[in-house]
């Protein structure tokens, strides 16, 4: 049975363990986050980065680009491993093989390059907010902070969030629309996902995953509005082997996709 009993069961540094540990897990995403960061360019771009959970790796290809990013993410356990890592606390999980791996193998860039990269990283992330897709406000800016870190954002980006949350194709789509509505004109909604999970595992726990297909995901950008759409596919990317997918024994998904457009 699954559950979506976060705060009881979630573990933000067992999760990380499980998943992030070898950045080699995931090179589907990441070369993908490199790529589309490359594409839209821009060194002073406002960035929100939605229901990011525990991790940081999504965000070492945006750095660069961004003037400042907002994290937002619904459980509280993981917001304080994502300031932990900020205030470089001591904390039981290293980020450095995933700066290592994005730093230098993917840009090509020397070793002086990747601490660089993280304490730019820790700048550029500005705080640390609240969101909640079943609320009526999605996104909880402090009132202090809404006049410079509200939106409209430059890029809203999500990854392995919505179909862990949602119950049905209506309420992706819904979930979606709200998100495009935080982008501003001329700016993008970027996704990345899984098709045709129903669960994924840390510690022997199920979690629950709505049951995604890549129909729902094209059809949910274009009800947002999202023009210029650029889907890709894990199964159909000629760089990524189909035993990257069949490594994946915690979750029983069948493809990973990358998704964004324009407003």
């Amino acid at each position: 049975m699954t559950t979506k009993d976060y705060e009881s069961f979630f573990d933000p540094y067992n999760y990380m363990d499980t998943y992030f540990k070898d950045p080699m897990k995931e090179p589907y995403s990441l070369r993908h986050l490199k790529k589309f960061w490359s594409k839209i360019g821009g060194s002073s771009l406002k960035v929100l980065e939605y229901g990011g959970g525990p991790t940081i790796s999504r965000l070492v290809s945006a750095t660069p680009h961004a003037r400042e990013i907002i994290f937002a993410e619904y459980l509280k356990a993981n917001r304080q491993a994502v300031q932990a890592w900020i205030d470089k606390d001591p904390i039981p999980f290293d980020w450095r093989p995933a700066f290592d791996f994005i730093v230098r193998e993917l840009e090509g860039k020397g070793p002086d390059e990747v601490v660089k990269r993280e304490d730019e990283l820790r700048q550029k992330i500005r705080t640390i907010v609240p969101c909640n897709l079943k609320a009526e406000n999605i996104l909880e800016i402090p009132a202090s902070l809404g006049d410079k870190y509200g939106p409209p954002y430059d890029v809203v980006a999500t990854s392995l969030c919505l179909e862990a949350v949602v119950e049905s194709e209506q309420e992706y789509k819904d979930t979606v629309t709200k998100l495009a509505k935080l982008v501003k004109p001329g700016g993008y909604l970027m996704m990345h996902g899984v098709l045709e999970q129903t669960f994924y595992t840390v510690c022997s726990k199920k979690f629950y995953t709505f049951y995604l297909t890549k129909e729902m995901v094209e059809e949910s950008m274009t009800n947002a509005g999202v023009k210029d759409i650029e889907m890709d596919l894990a199964s159909s990317d000629l760089s990524v082997n189909a035993s990257d997918l069949d490594a994946l024994p915690l979750a029983d998904l069948k493809d990973l996709f990358f998704v964004y457009g324009k407003m």
